[in-house]
């Protein structure tokens, strides 16, 4: 009678150890599906809100050419709207308002590092390897670098103005967060046109002017772009030809998806072609 009392106790215990181990299998497939199911939640959110973005985009760019002669969209203000069950925000930014990198002298790029808060060491830094990553020689500034410093990392100076703002990313002293504050402020996509104010950040005026950021001109696009004076119209839909812009577009999906596309675009003035696509991301 104890040994069978004893195989009844080690028959109870192996019954809940049992039970135990169904139970933890069971927990972990519950929160393995509860992952699933958030991850696919999550990767449905994210697609709906890139289709709202391309949406956004070609409703932008249905917006310039509708209103070629009355101004239009561009300017950089924000103009949002909703699209289906997304909240959608369009920036349109001249690209003759922002600063030509490819065409940039020693001290435009000092007052844009400055302006956008880099100072001391990772000015000198930032300055001095740009400065190298452009020119033609081997000759390395003090707080530069030129082939030998970059050759252990794969990469090769350019020796010649930046082909991309991500190719900022490569130079020594550019973070991530820094190329993307000079991606709002320059271009290396302005075609044959001059840097113009009127379409410009105050900020990039201000580079662009000799570092004055209380000029007239820098109070004027403040008040325009806060909505306190009307916006720079076009004079014809001749305006339109050759001029580069790029459409900022950003979705918020109800479900809580997000995303945000860049497209840089040329317009022709052809009525059959009417816009190229130059890059997108």
């Amino acid at each position: 009678m104890r040994e069978r009392h004893g195989e009844d106790g080690y028959a109870m215990v192996a019954a809940v150890a049992g039970i135990a181990v169904m139970a933890m299998i069971a927990a972990t497939l519950v929160q393995f599906t509860n992952q699933s199911v958030n991850t696919f939640a999550a990767e449905t959110g994210r697609t709906q809100a890139l289709a709202a973005t391309d949406a956004g985009v070609y409703i932008a760019l249905g917006g310039m050419l509708r209103q070629a002669s009355r101004g239009g969209l561009i300017g950089g203000q924000v103009h949002r709207f909703r699209f289906a069950t997304a909240t959608i925000e369009i920036r349109v930014e001249d690209e003759r308002g922002k600063i030509m990198l490819n065409r940039i002298d020693e001290e435009n790029i000092v007052w844009l590092l400055e302006a956008l808060g880099v100072q001391g060491d990772r000015l000198a830094v930032a300055r001095d390897s740009f400065l190298d990553w452009i020119d033609q020689d081997e000759i390395e500034r003090p707080d530069g670098g030129e082939s030998d410093y970059y050759a252990p990392r794969g990469i090769k100076p350019r020796n010649d103005g930046p082909h991309t703002i991500d190719e900022m990313a490569e130079i020594r002293g550019f973070t991530p967060s820094l190329v993307d504050r000079f991606r709002q402020l320059s271009t290396v996509d302005s075609g044959n046109f001059a840097f113009d104010p009127r379409f410009a950040d105050p900020l990039s005026i201000a580079v662009m002017t000799d570092g004055q950021f209380d000029s007239p001109a820098i109070l004027e696009r403040k008040r325009e772009l806060a909505g306190q004076r009307t916006a720079i119209s076009l004079d014809s839909v001749n305006d339109m030809t050759g001029r580069v812009v790029t459409i900022v577009a950003t979705a918020k999906i109800d479900n809580g998806g997000t995303a945000t596309r860049r497209v840089i675009v040329e317009l022709t003035g052809s009525s059959r072609a009417p816009y190229v696509i130059r890059s997108a991301s």
